[in-house]
């Protein structure tokens, strides 16, 4: 059992993490690179970099070893241990360059240790330990105790690892009046630098570096910045993984209007009126009432 003192609905912001979910780090820092170059670039590395190392599969594998984190110790060509390349998933990502247009980048998500609840979605506030590294495995930030961070307000490639890890079992409030976690979920992502900071130096990440984060989830709150009723991962409407969406071209996005369609009818009082989980949609157009000026 880890005791932890649990604050709910306060978030604490690491300003190592801080970055704006809309727009990558770009113009500043290093000159920037082509998207197509760099992500081949940082892909070889990321590549280079599983197929040689394994990890402490170990320690996760053993319940009673719930505070350790990930480390590269196993040089999987040396000893024959399965590199962390065999097992990995991959996921795309878009991203975005100055003139709009979209670049995918792929990320490594490894599996570490089974949650026993459900997953956050990218745009959730999760409270979490975390360590980051990068590919020299030098390590530049953890956090051994729980701190909660808004999925949206951290690079792109850390958010993206959440929905990929499950929570804890509720917890149980110990006699001192703080509380333990059991079951947690953990994973770590292996992602490129247009996934972190590209080309934007921070303290002892230099620009252009892939990231590593290894990441303990307890628990998640369901986000929905604006109060409309609309979970703010469904205000992402055209799916691109990004939350600029405008529907009323206002200058203020989706989730941050309480008037999605500027119709003059708040949001939350067209969404679901009949209370049915779905979006109502009364002149059948195939178009939410919320998102439908008509």
């Amino acid at each position: 059992m880890n005791k932890l003192t649990y604050f709910l609905g306060i978030f604490s912001v690491l300003l190592l993490f801080a970055s704006c979910q809309e727009q990558q780090p770009r113009g500043f820092g290093e000159p920037l690179r082509e998207y197509p170059t760099q992500r081949a670039t940082d892909n070889d590395s990321l590549v280079s970099f599983m197929k040689r190392w394994s990890y402490n599969h170990e320690d996760y594998a053993n319940a009673a070893n719930k505070d350790k984190h990930i480390t590269f110790t196993i040089d999987s060509l040396k000893t024959g241990k399965t590199p962390i390349f065999d097992q990995v998933q991959e996921i795309t990502l878009k991203v975005k360059d100055n003139n709009d247009t979209y670049h995918d980048h792929t990320a490594y998500i490894l599996p570490l240790r089974e949650g026993v609840g459900s997953s956050p979605t990218i745009a959730d506030s999760v409270f979490v330990t975390y360590k980051g590294m990068t590919l020299n495995r030098i390590q530049f930030d953890e956090s051994k105790s729980p701190i909660w961070f808004e999925s949206l307000g951290v690079v792109k490639g850390f958010g993206a690892l959440m929905p990929h890890i499950k929570k804890a079992a509720p917890p149980t409030i110990n006699t001192d009046g703080t509380y333990s976690f059991s079951g947690f979920g953990s994973a770590a992502v292996f992602m490129p630098s247009a996934l972190g900071y590209y080309n934007a130096t921070q303290s002892s990440i230099p620009a252009y570096s892939p990231l590593i984060f290894a990441v303990d989830l307890y628990t998640y709150n369901t986000t929905d910045h604006d109060g409309d009723s609309v979970p703010t991962h469904l205000e992402d409407v055209d799916g691109d993984g990004y939350f600029d969406d405008d529907t009323d071209s206002d200058g203020v996005p989706n989730f941050r209007d309480t008037d999605d369609d500027n119709d003059g009818t708040l949001t939350r009082e067209e969404y679901d009126k009949n209370k049915d989980g779905t979006p109502d949609d009364t002149d059948a157009d195939g178009t939410p009432d919320y998102l439908d000026k008509d």
